[in-house]
């Protein structure tokens, strides 16, 4: 079926028909453009979070590494 067959065959079944395929037509292309940014900004935040724990990672070490020189220097195991 071409679009104006289709086109024909909703107004044969009523004004009612045509506009809830038009609307049917509206929603799905606005979710697919919302889905779109919705997944870029998923992926920017996930590129933060990575960044922020990469950067706790490191502080971590550090902290350890003066816990150890800490126990060191007073002797414990």
């Amino acid at each position: 079926m071409d679009n104006p067959e289709v086109i024909k065959y909703l107004l044969s079944q009523g004004p009612y028909a045509v506009l809830f395929v038009g609307l049917l037509i509206y929603v799905m292309k606005t979710n697919k453009e919302r889905e779109a940014r919705q997944e870029q900004t998923n992926a920017e935040r996930e590129s933060r979070l990575h960044d922020l724990l990469d950067k706790f990672s490191e502080k971590y070490d550090v902290v350890i590494e003066e816990l150890r020189g800490i126990k060191s220097k007073l002797g414990g195991d």
